[in-house]
């Protein structure tokens, strides 16, 4: 079963921007159409009727838009959107409307229409009601550029956002060096000698067979010598290594911004009967 999907767009541009893009997705030009006022299309001119301004005619696209919807609902009562969309017309606005045959072609375009830009009805009508716009008059006059320029004027509310990042940074350090070194020590040391001793004493006896048989004897004299030896011994370790902390810094800046007041101002009465003073919404993005 077909569905119609409706974009509605700020600009020609835009809509005609959205039907090149479904276009190219697959979706046929002849299940599509474009509804804008005093412009051109790439859509075929017997899918398109570009609206003067002013031009109330059957061949309108405010009158096309109402007889589409007019044949979609066989005639029957339109729903309040059908109005919303002329009015979107009227006001400078494009109307893209798309014939979809299955829930996938529907998704598909949807996201498209989105992403093209198109703008929610429900909201823009919200803008328009601020101004006592209650439903679409096809009597009205159609909006000139410089109307709709000034209805779409906006002011930028800026907001600045204070971002506080971390960056390391060389703040010093430790360099460690090993060398050899020399010390004179001392050291005292006993050294123990040993010597032949002779003693001589003077006898008178008389001498015996022993006496007279013939010995020797050998005394060996023995003296110490200081030995030197030495011995590296490990005293001291140093590790060297790095150890983290954490501190919390306070950042004072400013943020600058802008901010936007609406103020409503009443139109000045002109004294002919009649006459009704209008005003154009200015709204806040």
């Amino acid at each position: 079963m077909s569905q119609v999907l409706v974009g509605v767009f700020d600009s020609f541009e835009q809509a005609d921007q959205a039907l090149e893009q479904l276009t190219r997705t697959g979706i046929a030009r002849s299940n599509m159409e474009v509804h804008a006022q005093n412009r051109t299309s790439a859509v075929p001119e017997e899918d398109l009727r570009i609206e003067q301004p002013g031009e109330h005619t059957e061949e309108s696209a405010s009158y096309k838009i109402g007889h589409f919807f007019g044949k979609l609902f066989g005639g029957g009562e339109q729903p309040a959107e059908v109005g919303h969309y002329q009015e979107a017309v009227r006001r400078g606005g494009a109307v893209l409307t798309v014939t979809v045959v299955d829930e996938a072609q529907m998704i598909a375009v949807r996201s498209a229409l989105h992403e093209a830009g198109a703008v929610d009805i429900e909201e823009r009508v919200s803008q328009w009601k601020n101004s006592g716009y209650e439903e679409y008059d096809p009597s009205a006059a159609q909006y000139s550029a410089d109307e709709t320029a000034v209805e779409r004027q906006s002011f930028a509310v800026v907001r600045e956002s204070l971002e506080v990042g971390k960056r390391e940074v060389q703040t010093g350090g430790v360099r460690v060096y090993s060398r050899a070194t020399e010390t004179p020590v001392s050291e005292a040391v006993t050294l123990r000698e040993e010597h032949a001793a002779i003693e001589r004493h003077p006898v008178d006896r008389i001498a015996t067979a022993e006496d007279l048989k013939a010995a020797s004897v050998e005394v060996r004299e023995t003296a110490e010598h200081a030995v030197v030896a030495k011995t590296a011994h490990v005293v001291e370790e140093v590790i060297v290594g790095k150890e983290a902390s954490e501190r919390t810094e306070i950042i004072n800046e400013t943020l600058k911004g802008t901010e936007v007041e609406v103020e409503r101002v009443e139109g000045a009465p002109t004294g002919l009967p009649g006459d009704q003073a209008a005003s154009l919404p200015v709204t806040r993005p």
